[in-house]
């Protein structure tokens, strides 16, 4: 699916379909890219933490988890955390969390 926005900005959203074997292996990993535009869509109010959290978490509790990329196993484990609340109504990582850890993981 594409969403277009045209005007002063162009704004597009991207779906990544992910292909799962009859084994229930995921075909394709994840990128630093991939996390990086899921946490912006977090910042902006288009992803919940909850969701990005289950879609990092899926690659974190795979029994064996097939991540070649180690920086990019890293940042799944930290962005699955994403969701953890340090109170009912606050979450444990601010906006400038999320913020630090895309500019961490882009300079790698």
């Amino acid at each position: 699916m594409l969403n277009l926005q045209v005007g002063q900005k162009f704004i597009i959203d991207l779906i990544v379909v992910e292909l799962i074997l009859e084994s229930g292996e995921k075909v394709g990993q994840p990128t630093k890219e991939e996390i990086i535009y899921k946490l912006n869509m977090i910042l902006q109010g288009k992803l919940s933490r909850e969701e990005v959290s289950d879609w990092a978490s899926e690659y974190v509790m795979q029994d064996e988890p097939n991540i070649a990329d180690e920086i990019v196993w890293d940042f799944l484990q930290v962005v699955s955390g994403v969701d953890i609340k340090d109170s009912p109504d606050e979450y444990l990582h601010v906006e400038r969390d999320l913020e630090d850890w895309i500019k961490k993981y882009s300079d790698k």
